[in-house]
């Protein structure tokens, strides 16, 4: 009964795993150009702080700047449409 009981829950995470993964690469809805490019501007800017940051040994600063650049470049390839 043990193993039966753990076969269908195997079953039903497995479905829900390749489900949400499934979704997470559905695009919804396309920024326009201008949104796209200040986010893309955005990206540059963090990157660039975060190395200055490093630069400078201050490793928390850097790595919220990195934080916040990868967060960035996420949401731009979910919702800006590559050329």
């Amino acid at each position: 009964m043990l193993a039966m009981n753990f076969k269908k829950i195997s079953l039903t995470v497995i479905f829900i795993l390749i489900f949400s993964s499934v979704q997470a690469e559905k695009k919804e809805k396309i920024w326009p150009e201008k949104s796209c490019s200040d986010l893309y501007d955005a990206i540059g800017l963090f990157t660039i702080l975060a190395d200055k940051e490093w630069k400078k040994k201050r490793e928390e600063k850097a790595a919220f700047y990195t934080s916040v650049a990868a967060d960035y470049a996420k949401i731009f390839e979910t919702v800006c449409e590559r050329e």
